[in-house]
């Protein structure tokens, strides 16, 4: 191909696309023109309304208030508040504080039992008290309280009372005579001398008084009569020649002189008086409540050189027959949960308030349990023993 004809085929399509466009254009131009020719006016512009359909994943966050109602477990009935009081003797007497002992664990350890202890004039005011109001009073009795029974003369002279159960031991009431005279040193010797003995009117002077006649002086001696408290008081002033006195006995064999014998050795040494076995053991057996005890030599101290037997009339705590089972099954149950250390604060004796003298009675023969308390022993295992067994 030439150079000029190259030249000349260029020119041809660049005009070719330039005749067409321009064409294009005309055409166009005048169809509009053609459109606008026929139309009174021009149209206006279209609205065009778009429906948009939008998807949102939306988190809304709510807080709930739930109120959740548990059910209680179901609980034992409350039982109602019930009072008791204790019959608990004078206040210097040694088995007061067991009493006043026995209140404070009760109202400690109780969801619904409370206590007071009451003071009285003595022991055998307690069982008259209790006797008399069977319902309100438990009390610290003693073996002594034997004499209560039918075919006693000092009972059958008041009224029997045969009402009386056990329910656990309290303390001892170990005894014999003493003086400040060392000359006096057989209950023999104590002829034509002023002896004080128990108060009138109490059980523990008929032992007094029987032992006396059971060694032949009962007529041969001027009797003076007070409790012991009132007996150390007149051998310290003089008014008499000897007194029947307790010292303290911790079960089985521990001794000590206790707070009569020692305010008595602040005027001038004491000394003891035993009694024979034997005649002790008699008079037992004749329901005087003279359970005999061994008092090993040196015992009370110096002047108690030798061996001598003093007698117990033992104490323990006893509530009527007609008491409400579940109040003596209550009492019961403190007295044997309460351990003899908590005991021994109140008195040294507190120390025998153990598992093997808790249920230990003076004469089994005849001072009964209380049902209250041998359902609690029973449920428990526990055997209700004879002292004199256990101090033999």
């Amino acid at each position: 191909m030439s150079g000029s004809e190259v030249s000349s085929s260029s020119v041809g399509r660049r005009g070719f696309l330039k005749i067409a466009v321009s064409a294009i254009v005309a055409g166009v131009v005048a169809g509009v023109g053609g459109y606008f020719a026929g139309s009174a006016t021009v149209p206006p512009p279209k609205t065009v309304t778009e429906t948009v359909t939008k998807t949102v994943a939306t988190t809304i966050t709510q807080t709930k208030t739930v109120t959740v109602t548990s059910t209680p477990k179901p609980t034992k009935p409350t039982k109602p508040t019930r009072k008791i009081l204790i019959a608990a003797g004078r206040t210097p007497d040694p088995w007061y504080p067991f009493a006043a002992a026995l209140a404070k664990f009760i109202n400690k350890k109780s969801d619904w039992l409370r206590a007071e202890a009451v003071s009285t004039a003595g022991v055998t005011a307690n069982t008259e008290v209790m006797r008399e109001k069977p319902k309100e009073y438990i009390a610290i009795g003693c073996l002594s309280q034997i004499h209560w029974l039918p075919g006693h003369p000092w009972g059958e002279a008041r009224g029997t009372y045969t009402g009386g159960r056990f329910i656990a031991n309290a303390t001892s009431m170990t005894q014999c005579f003493v003086t400040y005279n060392p000359d006096l040193k057989k209950v023999e010797d104590l002829a034509g001398k002023v002896v004080d003995v128990g108060r009138k009117g109490a059980t523990n002077t008929i032992d007094h008084k029987a032992i006396l006649e059971a060694y032949g002086i009962l007529d041969k001696v001027k009797l003076v009569y007070t409790g012991y408290g009132g007996g150390a008081k007149k051998l310290r002033d003089g008014l008499v020649d000897t007194t029947m006195l307790i010292f303290v006995h911790i079960y089985p064999h521990k001794f000590s002189k206790g707070s009569f014998i020692e305010q008595l050795e602040t005027k001038a040494p004491v000394y003891y008086i035993g009694f024979d076995r034997d005649i002790l053991l008699e008079l037992c057996e004749k329901e005087y409540a003279t359970l005999p005890v061994r008092v090993p030599a040196g015992a009370l101290g110096k002047t108690q050189p030798n061996e001598l037997w003093a007698y117990n009339d033992a104490t323990f705590f006893w509530a009527d027959e007609s008491l409400e089972e579940d109040v003596v099954y209550e009492i019961t149950r403190i007295i044997w949960e309460t351990p003899a250390e908590e005991w021994a604060k109140w008195h040294p004796m507190g120390a025998h308030m153990n598992e093997k003298f808790k249920p230990a009675v003076p004469l089994p023969k005849v001072f009964k349990p209380h049902p209250g308390a041998r359902k609690f022993y029973e449920e428990h295992g526990i055997e209700i023993k004879n002292l004199a067994d256990l101090l033999a």
